[in-house]
């Protein structure tokens, strides 16, 4: 075989070579290609499942939504694979946890169901019902869906049991859960605020509440106090009706005393234009005979005709304009009346809503601002710490051992243990340092612009305070104390992620001993 032909086999093997090259680096682009395609569909499938589980589990939620942005920002799985690892661990945890939770609602169930069987003089068909719902409950059950036919079930057959005892008349036995309730509805009523007039019945409600009330008094202690929220809400809301009509009617008469002013000025402009093209021309006709005239006395008869007309017509106009300016005055009148009738009514209504944004921002029991107002003012300070890189401390404070003083004394006892506490905390803090009553027993400081040595010298000097209030029921002297929970506020973290460090530095606390304070670090 000669040069030129290896030359020209040399040749085609390496175009053969170049070719399958070429057809293999096309196929590895189309697998990238696919294999980012299937990397973005599990990253989405990730992402929806990780919403599916959010509600379940805080520290779950607080992972999943990190894995959420990281997993935006970045589609390199593989930079989240450890992330993952934890979360698989929180989520077997989880599902431990559930099963756990599952098999104690199972149990619940069931004991309920035995306390229906064992009430007396209950229908066959009920006990019959009562019998399947036991045999169901037992079977094994893998998630909470699996609950929601067996409550309804369970649920379904207290009403008929609660209908057939109502149809033979016998009475429903209060039982501790009714108790409850009742005490419950007591407590709710401290939270709101009622009209003047309505003050003493509450009082005496609340009352009869804290003691054993029957379920027939109970339900119509309900009644009561919804009637009474309803009221309200209609009171409110024909307050709003009827100010709304006020100004629809004073802004209608305004629009009508408007309207006719415009006509008014239009008309005069008309009239005023017409009377000086008539002067014009009486002018013009005067020029034309002083220039025609030839006799004296014949030119002052005609321009003293003239003149007369023009007097006449001057006089009229003036007449005109003089009733119109009283037409204006008048209609100036009613239209100022009328927007200071709307100035007024809309004084009071300004009034009625600062009182209400009060009360809606103010706890009814303490008079300490709320949750609600505490967030728009965390939010506010939280805003200051990024934008000027101040400092701020969150401390979460919990009254110790609360839940004896409501069992022990009654809730009147621990409405008033709130208000001294509540009190306390108002009267320690300075100018610039905020409280509210976050719920229950637990409320939430603000301190900006200190260090940690300040923060903890002033939340010791409030819980010293308190410790020393000489708190009584009777002649029984009560030890009232609290625990406090401290976080600084790091520009790198949210509001809830500072919020979850002071609550734990408080858990701490209680764990410690109670009636101390301790700061996260």
């Amino acid at each position: 075989m000669s040069d030129s032909d290896n030359s020209m086999s040399s040749e085609t093997l390496i175009a053969k070579e170049l070719e399958e090259a070429r057809a293999a680096q096309k196929k590895l682009e189309g697998l990238a290609s696919s294999y980012q395609i299937q990397i973005r569909s599990l990253i989405d499938f990730i992402h929806q499942l990780s919403l599916s589980c959010k509600g379940q589990d805080l520290n779950l939620d607080a992972r999943l939504a990190k894995l959420r942005t990281n997993l935006s920002n970045d589609n390199n799985i593989q930079a989240v694979l450890p992330e993952l690892a934890e979360i698989c661990d929180t989520l077997r945890n989880r599902t431990l946890q559930s099963q756990r939770e599952l098999k104690s609602g199972q149990d619940s169930m069931l004991t309920l169901s035995q306390r229906l069987a064992a009430i007396d003089n209950i229908s066959v068909h009920i006990k019959r019902e009562i019998i399947h719902f036991q045999q169901d409950i037992i079977k094994p059950t893998i998630s909470v869906w699996d609950f929601v036919p067996k409550i309804t079930q369970l649920a379904s057959i207290y009403e008929s049991l609660l209908l057939e005892r109502l149809v033979k008349g016998e009475p429903i036995e209060a039982t501790a859960q009714h108790q409850h309730m009742a005490h419950e509805l007591a407590h709710q009523l401290s939270e709101l605020e009622f009209r003047a007039k309505d003050r003493d019945s509450i009082a005496a409600l609340k009352a009869e509440l804290a003691g054993n009330v029957s379920v027939e008094r109970l339900l119509q202690a309900y009644q009561l106090v919804l009637k009474l929220l309803m009221t309200e809400v209609v009171r409110e809301k024909n307050s709003s009706h009827q100010f709304l009509s006020a100004i629809n009617e004073c802004l209608a008469l305004v629009r009508d005393s408007v309207n006719d002013n415009w006509t008014v000025t239009l008309n005069n402009f008309s009239k005023q234009r017409e009377t000086n093209r008539q002067i014009t021309n009486q002018c013009s006709e005067m020029d034309q005979h002083l220039q025609a005239a030839t006799e004296i006395e014949a030119l002052k008869q005609h321009i003293s005709a003239e003149l007369q007309m023009l007097q006449a017509r001057i006089k009229e106009r003036e007449q005109e304009q003089q009733n119109d300016v009283i037409r204006l005055k008048k209609s100036m009148d009613s239209m100022r009346k009328e927007i200071e009738t709307l100035s007024v009514e809309s004084g009071n209504f300004k009034e009625k809503l600062v009182e209400q944004q009060r009360l809606i921002m103010t706890d009814t029991l303490t008079q300490l601002p709320n949750r609600a107002a505490m967030d728009e003012r965390l939010k506010r300070e939280y805003r200051n710490v990024r934008r000027n890189n101040s400092q701020l401390w969150v401390v979460v404070a919990d009254v110790d051992n609360f839940k004896l003083i409501n069992d022990n004394f009654g809730h009147p006892a621990g409405d008033k243990t709130l208000q001294v506490v509540a009190t306390t905390l108002q009267n320690t803090l300075r100018k610039g340092e905020f409280v509210a009553r976050y719920g229950g027993e637990e409320f939430v400081l603000l301190l900006p612009d200190i260090d940690e040595e300040q923060a903890l010298h002033i939340v010791n000097r409030v819980r010293e305070r308190v410790s020393s209030i000489p708190f009584k029921f009777g002649d029984r002297r009560v030890a009232l104390t609290i625990s406090f929970g401290c976080a600084q506020v790091n520009s790198n973290e949210t509001i809830h992620e500072t919020f979850e460090r002071a609550d734990g530095a408080l858990y701490r606390a209680k764990r410690n001993g109670r009636n101390r304070v301790e700061i996260d670090k």
